[in-house]
């Protein structure tokens, strides 16, 4: 193998089109790609960290709902039993007014009862004694 001037011109130009081709096309794209690179770093870590904020939120949300579903129930509870206690409490009342009236009804008609008694007996002892007058000849 010979070594002449065609050869010597080849690898300079070789050299060049590598030292040119490093300048303007090799480290215009890798600093392309170290940029892409970052961005690409930095949204992952911005929707990690929203991703992140996004899973508290929901936990944080389903808790409220848990608690808010326990103190509703709760609530509800409380307000079933004090209705069942207003309740029991005007039943109650319902039911004494109820005998007192039934009571005050039977006094009532005990006394007319009483009454039309003594109005009977008058009457009957008007007429006995229209009849033993009439008998006697007293009329």
């Amino acid at each position: 193998m010979e070594f002449n001037a065609t050869f010597l011109v080849s690898v300079i130009s070789f050299l060049c089109f590598t030292v040119i081709m490093q300048k303007i096309l090799y480290e215009p794209v890798t600093k392309i790609v170290e940029e892409r690179e970052q961005l690409i770093g930095d949204n992952y870590g911005t929707a990690k960290t929203a991703s992140d904020k996004a899973a508290f939120i929901y936990k944080d949300r389903d808790e409220k709902i848990s608690g808010a579903t326990a103190d509703a129930k709760k609530i509800a509870a409380e307000k079933i039993a004090k209705a069942n206690d207003e309740a029991k409490i005007k039943t109650t009342e319902a039911k004494q007014n109820s005998i007192a009236k039934i009571n005050s009804a039977k006094a009532d008609i005990q006394a007319k009862s009483e009454e039309i008694n003594r109005e009977i007996n008058n009457r009957i002892n008007d007429i006995a004694e229209n009849i033993s007058a009439k008998v006697l000849g007293e009329v």
